[in-house]
């Protein structure tokens, strides 16, 4: 139920904004803190610095993200959401960076804990990959 109803909000996102739920976030956080880097960015979202990037780029060229250089440093690239990208955040349904941060922010400290600890017995048995931890449910269309 958990899994299908992640699928299913992301599905509604992508119908109604024509970019990912990673895409939309992506967009959300910088609407919240204009000029993050992408190492930023990347932390915020939980993800490697190489698929931030792929985010970034695909939203770039389709103009709803802005890179600068703004620094004495013209490595460091400062990312700035559009108004083309505002709009696509305008119309996005309910909880930009995902119904289930949504539901987990909204459960008590002792309740949170719990849940760690028994989702860490869940993942001892599963022994996943570890790269696994860093792929968004979202995708990155």
């Amino acid at each position: 139920m958990v899994f299908s109803s992640i699928q299913k909000h992301f599905k509604n996102v992508e119908a109604q904004c024509g970019i990912s739920g990673s895409q939309l976030w992506v967009l959300w956080e910088l609407r919240n803190r204009p000029g993050l880097k992408v190492s930023e960015l990347a932390t915020k979202l939980s993800i490697h610095q190489s698929t931030a990037s792929n985010l970034i780029d695909k939203l770039a060229r389709r103009s709803m993200l802005q890179k600068q250089r703004q620094d004495v440093d013209q490595r460091v690239v400062r990312l700035f959401i559009t108004e083309q990208g505002l709009q696509v955040l305008e119309k996005a349904p309910g909880a930009p960076r995902g119904i289930l941060l949504d539901a987990l922010e909204q459960l008590s400290a002792q309740d949170l804990q719990l849940l760690h600890s028994s989702l860490a017995k869940v993942v001892d048995i599963l022994k996943p990959d570890e790269d696994d931890a860093l792929m968004p449910l979202a995708g990155t269309k």
